[in-house]
């Protein structure tokens, strides 16, 4: 995830999938996977992705993100069995897997390279992340709604809430 930040900033958290060999600046905060799976790695890229976790990194970012303020954040403990956390992988991943250089990657998680480049796609499928998230965390409608109304000022973010919340009311009953 990148370490400069601001709170004002359009995203506080930044993450992403680093490709194979690339290398990393300082600028850049790398979680390594250790003994943890490519499922794993891409529910919590999923978690750091989302605007409820972004909202919570607000609270408490003013230049810098780094691992003392990464560290105490809540990351809503992954269950495998999970349909919840099952499709918040496989959207990550799509998400995450852009191009051939995750081919190997995506394999290991289970989705195909590129699936998730056109447009609308991309939007339902980060709409769809957000509620799960929200879900995983155990927020209400209400607590939702609040995420986005106090996350950034001037956004306007009613449509893409109001996809949010139809994915929420899809799962909820999963949750």
């Amino acid at each position: 995830f990148r370490k400069i930040s601001r709170s004002d900033d359009s995203r506080t958290t930044i993450a992403c999938l680093l490709p194979p060999g690339l290398p990393a600046t300082e600028a850049a905060q790398v979680v390594v996977r250790g003994n943890s799976n490519e499922e794993t790695e891409a529910y919590l890229l999923g978690v750091l992705s989302s605007i409820p976790f972004d909202w919570a990194a607000r609270k408490w970012v003013e230049s810098n993100f780094n691992f003392f303020v990464m560290k105490p954040l809540p990351v809503p403990r992954y269950v495998a069995g999970s349909s919840l956390a099952r499709r918040l992988v496989d959207i990550s991943a799509r998400l995450a897997a852009a191009d051939e250089r995750y081919a190997a990657w995506a394999a290991e998680v289970g989705v195909e390279v590129g699936t998730a480049k056109d447009e609308p796609t991309k939007t339902e499928l980060i709409a769809e992340l957000d509620a799960l998230v929200s879900l995983l965390y155990g927020l209400t409608q209400e607590q939702v709604e609040h995420v986005f109304a106090t996350f950034h000022r001037g956004w306007d973010y009613t449509a893409r809430l109001e996809r949010v919340l139809a994915y929420y009311e899809q799962w909820k009953d999963a949750a």
